[in-house]
C-alpha cells in the first residue's frame, strides 16, 4: 500500500512505502485520544501538603484523630469540634534539556536511521525554564463525640488528604503537561474504644471523592496503538513507547487533549492502636487502606489542523475541529502503614515523632479508558471503545517528622517541627507532571487559649523538594532540572462542648 503523506509545509520524507493520508489521520485519531497525561495523579507530589494543625498527630487524642489515629479518639473526654482553612501557595520550575536527536518537526520519518538532512539543529541543550505558582484553598472539618465516657468516642471528618495542581505556560514541557487539577476528599466516620487504661484500638470508614482535570500535547508517535496500526497497514515503523526521540515531537502527530470535569467515588478504611504506658508516653500506629480512584469525565481532541480537517476532503475524510467523548482514569492511592511517639519531658515541653511507609510501588500502572463514536474504524478493526495500561515503576516513600510543644503561657503554646519526605519517582520516568525529589519539611506555629471552650491555632508550614537534575529520562522525555516549593498558611478554631 502507497500514497503520499501530505504535510502543514512539505511532504514528509520517509524512505518507505506509507499509508495514505486517509488511513493515517483515522488510525491517529483512534489510537491517539486516549492519552492525555495520567501520570499527574503520580508520586509523593499528590499527598496535600496541609492537612491538620500542628498540634494534632498519631498521638493526639483530639477530633483531628479521625484522619491519624482512630484509636486515639478514645482519649477525647469532651465533645470537640475542629474547624480548618488555610491558603496554600506553591512554584515550580521546570527546565527541559533535550539530550537526544530530533528531526524537524515538519517531517515524518517511520523509521530510524534518521536521514541527515533531516535533524533539527535547534532541538539540543536547555529549554527555556517554565513555571508556575498555584495559589489553592484548602480546610477541614472535625467532630469527636464520646458516648460512653472513658470507654468509646465516634468522630467524623472532611478533609484533604491528596491534592496536586499545576498550570504551566506552552512551552517544552506541553509534551508532558500543561495544565493537571487532581483532589481526592475524605468524608470518614470513625470509632475509637478503650480496651484497658493503656491500650485502645479504632478504626474507619471513609468515602473518598475525586475531580480531575488534565490537558497536554500528545504525541502521537509515542502511542503503541499507533505502531501496532501501522503495522496492520504492512507499514514498517519504529514508533511506540519506546520509540527514540528522532521520531518524536513531530507537527502532524502533536494533538492538544484534556480530560474535563472527571468524578470519582470511592471507599477506604484505616485502624489503628494508641498505647500509653504511662501519663507522660505515648505511641501510636496507624494502617491506611489503599482507595481505588475511578475519575470519570469527558475527553477532548483539538483536531483544527489542515491535515486532518482539510487535507484528505478529496479522500471523502474530514474530521472535526473538536472530537469529544467519555473518558476514565484509574489509578490506586497507596496503602501507608504511620508510627508516632510523644513524651511530655515536663509541664511546659512535649516531643513527638513520626514515621510513615507509603506502598506507592503498589502501583504499578495507570489505565485510561476512551469512549466515542469518533473512536470506530472498522476497516482497522478499532471499536468504539479503547483501554490503554500506562505503566509507572515507583517506588515506596518514607515521611520522617519530629516536633516539640512548648507552653509560653497559661495561655500561649508554641509548636514546631523538622522533616523529611523520600521521592517516588526514579529518573527514567520522572516528567514536569511529577516535580518530585528530596522533600525537606518546616513548621511552626502556635496556639492561644480564649478560654475553657474556645482555642484559636495557626500554622506556616514550607515544604520543598531539593533541585533535581535528571539526565537518564527514558527516551529523553523528561532530562532537565526541577525545583518545587509549597507553602501553607492555614489556623483551626477548636470548641470544647
Amino acid at each position: 500500500m502507497t500514497g503520499d503523506l501530505p504535510t502543514p509545509r512539505r511532504r514528509a520524507r520517509a524512505r518507505l512505502d506509507r499509508p495514505t493520508g486517509r488511513e493515517l489521520a483515522a488510525l491517529a485519531l483512534a489510537t491517539g485520544l486516549v492519552f492525555w497525561p495520567a501520570g499527574d495523579a503520580r508520586a509523593s507530589g499528590i499527598d496535600a501538603p496541609w492537612v491538620t494543625s500542628g498540634t494534632s498527630g498519631p498521638t493526639t487524642s483530639d477530633a483531628a484523630a479521625v484522619f491519624w489515629n482512630p484509636a486515639a479518639l478514645a482519649g477525647v473526654e469532651r465533645p470537640e469540634l475542629l474547624l480548618g482553612a488555610g491558603l496554600i501557595v506553591g512554584h515550580a520550575t521546570h527546565k527541559r534539556e533535550r539530550r537526544g536527536t530530533y528531526q524537524t518537526p515538519d517531517t515524518l520519518e517511520f523509521k530510524l536511521p534518521l536521514d541527515p538532512a533531516n535533524v533539527d539543529p535547534g532541538k539540543t541543550g536547555p529549554a527555556e525554564e517554565v513555571s508556575t505558582t498555584p495559589i489553592a484553598p484548602t480546610g477541614n472539618a472535625f467532630f469527636a463525640f464520646p458516648t460512653i465516657p472513658n470507654r468509646l468516642t465516634l468522630g467524623v471528618g472532611l478533609y484533604v488528604p491528596y491534592a496536586a495542581a499545576l498550570s504551566f505556560p506552552d512551552g517544552a514541557q506541553r509534551w508532558q503537561l500543561q495544565q493537571a487539577f487532581i483532589v481526592a476528599s475524605s468524608l470518614t466516620l470513625a470509632a475509637g474504644v478503650k480496651a484497658t487504661e493503656q491500650l485502645s484500638l479504632g478504626a474507619g470508614v471513609s468515602y473518598v471523592g475525586g475531580l480531575a482535570e488534565l490537558s497536554k500535547v500528545q504525541d502521537f508517535a509515542g502511542l503503541k496503538e499507533f505502531h501496532d496500526g501501522l503495522d496492520y497497514l504492512k507499514q514498517d515503523n519504529d514508533f511506540g513507547p519506546t520509540t527514540p526521540s528522532e521520531l518524536r515531537e513531530l507537527d502532524v502527530l502533536a494533538r492538544p487533549i484534556s480530560l474535563k470535569q472527571a468524578l470519582s467515588h470511592g471507599a477506604s478504611f484505616h485502624v489503628g492502636l494508641a498505647f500509653n504506658p504511662n501519663e507522660d508516653l505515648r505511641f501510636g500506629l496507624t494502617y491506611q487502606h489503599s482507595t481505588a480512584m475511578r475519575y470519570k469525565g469527558k475527553f477532548a481532541i483539538d483536531m483544527n489542523h489542515p491535515f486532518f480537517t482539510q487535507d484528505l476532503a478529496e479522500q471523502g475524510l474530514r474530521y472535526k475541529p473538536l472530537v469529544e467523548g467519555d473518558a476514565e482514569l484509574s489509578f490506586t492511592l497507596p496503602k501507608r502503614l504511620t508510627a508516632g511517639v510523644g513524651y511530655r519531658v515536663n509541664d511546659k515541653l512535649s516531643v513527638d515523632g513520626l514515621v510513615s511507609y507509603v506502598l506507592y510501588s503498589d502501583i504499578d500502572a495507570f489505565v485510561v479508558k476512551a469512549s466515542s463514536p469518533d473512536l470506530a474504524q472498522p476497516k482497522l478493526g478499532i471499536t468504539d471503545r479503547v483501554t490503554v495500561t500506562l505503566p509507572r515503576r515507583w517506588n515506596d516513600t518514607l515521611w520522617l517528622e519530629a516536633g516539640a510543644k512548648y507552653r509560653l503561657s497559661e495561655a500561649l503554646l508554641a509548636t514546631a517541627s523538622v522533616g523529611y519526605q523520600s521521592p517516588a519517582s526514579p529518573d527514567s520516568t520522572i516528567d514536569v507532571a511529577s516535580p518530585d525529589n528530596h522533600r525537606l519539611i518546616g513548621d511552626v506555629g502556635g496556639v492561644l487559649t480564649v478560654s475553657d471552650h474556645v482555642s484559636l491555632s495557626a500554622d506556616v508550614r514550607v515544604q520543598g523538594i531539593l533541585p533535581r537534575t535528571v539526565t537518564d529520562s527514558d527516551y529523553d522525555l523528561g532530562n532537565g532540572t526541577y525545583t518545587l516549593l509549597l507553602t501553607t498558611v492555614g489556623g483551626h478554631l477548636k470548641v470544647v462542648f
